[in-house]
């Protein structure tokens, strides 16, 4: 597939340069090359990008860091370490990834394409396949269903990027990610058509730290989106950075040891630190150790998938391509799960898992999503945005 468009540098006058790209669906390794052409009185300016090999280390995080999620929003305990370790940590790695996969070229119309079919209609998609459960959901809790009013409240949260206030409750939670990334998407698309979108985006990031630490204390940012920006801009801003200047790239199976270790060792023990700030009210030095925690987190994961680069699996890859089916459609496979679970078991005040019970529960709604049928999966144009190939 090809996008053409009037060439950005003489700022739409000229009908004689055209710009033409080759967009990639999926992360690659790739080499981009960028060759003038000359035909006639016509100058074409060529994006060409040689597609090799998909990148293994991000399919690992990204099936990883997918399957952990789900893991995290079973109800777990938060007097447990690792359950508050992981739910604080692992959106980190999408971000991230996000950033770092973000093309630096492609015309306006080319990017809200992309962003409409990747990003707006499945959160629109998924959005609407969870409704009917809410409403049963609704009806089972109630006993009824719902007034005009009751029933308007996820809808108008859903519109509002699942907000939730006297008017309106989150429809399907974990779908806050979409409308942080395509935010983030349009900052980097305009800040990139000025001479200073590093400086721009350094003092976004600064600023949104400033402003989350604040929100901390104050509680003054409505949930969940603008708090998931305010939060986790810095991690897509130093993805975007590492895939501009192509670093992070190759693979060295000591240097990947030792950097996965020693990145998960120092998160871990910040984040104890982290946890002990909060516990004793010193609250500048709990957000002073989030950051740093969260980015050992991040690269210590990375690393270790970096070890698994080798290691190609159709079902990790299919999981990385199916990442959004996963976070559209769990919430309701967990709460099917947890009820049939407490009637099981007679625990009508709730069920709390242990690491051990959240585990195989995870993996087998992992793969419920995984055997969905593709129409469940968000089809589009003859494919699936999310399908498992």
């Amino acid at each position: 597939m090809t996008d053409m468009g009037v060439d950005d540098e003489n700022h739409g006058k000229s009908s004689h340069r055209i710009n033409i790209f080759y967009p990639l669906l999926c992360h690659y390794a790739c080499k981009d090359t960028k060759k003038d052409v000359i035909l006639g009185c016509l100058s074409i300016k060529m994006y060409l990008c040689t597609m090799k090999e998909r990148i293994i280390w991000i399919d690992w995080a990204k099936a990883l860091a997918v399957c952990c999620v789900v893991f995290c929003h079973l109800p777990q305990s938060q007097d447990w370490f690792y359950y508050r370790y992981l739910q604080a940590d692992i959106i980190t790695i999408f971000f991230f990834i996000s950033g770092y996969l973000k093309k630096d070229h492609g015309s306006n119309k080319a990017n809200w394409q992309k962003y409409w079919h990747s990003l707006i209609l499945p959160y629109l998609f998924y959005n609407a396949i969870v409704y009917p459960y809410w409403l049963v959901k609704f009806y089972m809790l109630n006993g009824s269903m719902p007034d005009l009013f009751q029933a308007m409240r996820p809808i108008f949260g859903a519109l509002l990027f699942e907000h939730e206030n006297f008017f309106c409750e989150p429809l399907n939670g974990p779908l806050w990610y979409l409308p942080a990334i395509l935010i983030m998407h349009i900052t980097i698309d305009l800040c990139r058509k000025t001479k200073h979108q590093h400086v721009i985006m350094i003092s976004l990031c600064i600023l949104s730290v400033i402003l989350y630490t604040a929100n901390k204390y104050y509680y003054f940012a409505p949930n969940l989106t603008p708090m998931g920006i305010l939060g986790h801009i810095p991690y897509y801003y130093l993805g975007y950075v590492f895939g501009q200047k192509h670093l992070f790239r190759d693979c060295n199976q000591r240097r990947d040891i030792i950097g996965c270790f020693l990145c998960l060792a120092i998160s871990i023990i910040l984040f104890a630190w982290h946890l002990n700030a909060f516990y004793s009210d010193q609250h500048l030095l709990h957000i002073v150790l989030f950051y740093p925690s969260n980015i050992g987190f991040l690269f210590g994961v990375l690393y270790g998938c970096k070890l698994l680069n080798n290691c190609k699996s159709q079902v990790i890859i299919n999981l990385s391509i199916g990442t959004l089916a996963v976070i559209g459609l769990h919430a309701p496979f967990i709460s099917l799960a947890n009820f049939i679970f407490m009637k099981l078991f007679n625990n009508e005040g709730g069920i709390i898992y242990s690491w051990y019970d959240a585990l195989p529960v995870t993996i087998l709604i992992v793969a419920s999503i995984y055997v969905l049928p593709d129409c469940l999966r968000y089809p589009r144009n003859g494919r699936s945005c999310g399908k498992f190939a």
